[in-house]
């Protein structure tokens, strides 16, 4: 999809006099912040004879072509063409696209899609809550985002690829249970947190874990430890050249936030969890989920992901048939 928010990047790494190249599905962006500390994305390609903005300079308000000089404001508008005189009338065309951009939740959010069907940043409510602590980690990955996606909501995975770190899970599944609207699905599932685990080596089955997708990219899993206490891990996965993604997570707790121990127990566990996944899913065939249900088999455990299909079906038809040049190269 591409009428959808992705990270562009995180919002650390976009420092105040710099600016950074950044690709989303087949757009090319230059990403930087204005005198003011606001960000702004551009197209990375100058209007001009085709540089890349992003090989330019930096001049605090705007940034400047590496070829020509050429000054482009976080509108997209070129307000400088040196070669032409300070009194020459700068061209209409003189211009790039200018991405709708949020600067939420530790993330630099990028819309790529048309301007005039923007929609809200809808972010889980922990993203944005000062008690909840937050600890950032990404992966790269050689894979779909769709395979990426079904793999999270996947739990009969577990005790193949998880043996060990997902603590002792019942290959037996039953259901999962789940719900679904048209933006989300939430799949309700026994608690596999090691830090759940008991001295005996046993799972309190008493508490339950939840998976919730929300439409197109963005997962969050909670587990409630006790006395409300909850840790979660939140991923959403941005579409790179080349068909692999970039995965942003955060591993956030609304207790004990200044014990860093737990922030490395955490981190490790969600990095452990990924590159288990990971070759396994790059391995799949075909790359893409079949959106035609008779490509594969399904079975009960597999309703959440089906219904994943479906939804995202739908909204690609929408898109498709909004846009008469959808799919094509636009090189």
């Amino acid at each position: 999809m591409r009428n959808a928010w992705y990270v562009a990047a995180e919002s650390r790494e976009l420092q105040d006099d710099e600016m950074m190249a950044v690709t989303i599905l087949d757009e090319e962006i230059v990403l930087f912040r204005d005198g003011r500390g606001q960000a702004h994305a551009l197209q990375d390609h100058c209007p001009h004879r085709g540089a890349r903005l992003s090989d330019g300079r930096h001049h605090g308000e705007r940034i400047a072509c590496p070829f020509h000089g050429w000054e482009f404001g976080g509108d997209g508008r070129c307000r400088l063409i040196p070669s032409n005189g300070p009194d020459a009338k700068i061209p209409d065309k003189a211009r790039v696209t200018a991405y709708p951009l949020q600067e939420l939740g530790g993330h630099v959010w990028v819309w790529i899609g048309e301007a005039e069907r923007v929609t809200p940043l809808d972010l889980p409510p922990e993203l944005t809550d000062p008690t909840w602590r937050a600890v950032p980690f990404r992966a790269e990955w050689k894979a779909h985002l769709t395979r990426v996606i079904e793999s999270i909501l996947d739990v009969s995975h577990l005790p193949y690829v998880h043996p060990e770190s997902t603590g002792d899970v019942d290959p037996r599944v039953e259901g999962p249970a789940f719900q679904v609207n048209e933006r989300e699905i939430v799949v309700i599932a026994k608690p596999f947190h090691p830090l759940l685990q008991t001295p005996g080596g046993y799972v309190d089955d008493r508490k339950a874990s939840t998976i919730t997708f929300q439409f197109p990219n963005q997962i969050i899993l909670r587990t409630d430890m006790m006395e409300e206490k909850v840790m979660a891990t939140y991923l959403t996965m941005t579409p790179v050249a080349g068909g692999g993604i970039v995965l942003y997570g955060l591993a956030l707790r609304n207790f004990f936030q200044d014990i860093e121990l737990i922030d490395d127990v955490h981190y490790e566990h969600n990095v452990t969890v990924l590159e288990q996944d990971r070759p396994v899913v790059e391995a799949l065939r075909p790359r893409i989920s079949p959106l035609d249900l008779e490509r594969e088999v399904h079975v009960r455990s597999d309703a959440q992901q089906v219904r994943y299909r479906l939804l995202l079906k739908k909204q690609l038809e929408r898109e498709q048939a909004s846009d008469p040049y959808y799919g094509q190269d636009k090189s």
